[in-house]
């Protein structure tokens, strides 16, 4: 992670956060005391309804069966839900 002052981030701005876009990482110091990180936002793996549907269609079919079986074995059977 590369150093960098207040003053550098300020006159320096547009090409750090070029840099940040690229994957780099800054630390802002004051003194020697840092006081802030300029790091890469974080990203959504998918962006849109059609992403998430294409996604969604090259997931296995649930097995119901199997799937209540799995809760049977790891949730206590004495809950009982409201109506």
């Amino acid at each position: 992670m590369t150093e960098i002052t207040p003053s550098e981030l300020r006159n320096h701005s547009s090409h750090i956060l070029n840099r940040v876009e690229h994957g780099e990482h800054f630390t802002v110091v004051r003194g020697h005391t840092p006081t802030a990180q300029v790091i890469p936002a974080q990203k959504r793996a998918y962006q849109t309804r059609a992403e998430i549907a294409a996604a969604v269609a090259t997931l296995p079919p649930v097995d119901a069966e199997r799937l209540r079986e799995d809760l049977d074995a790891v949730v206590d059977s004495d809950v009982v839900l409201d109506e």
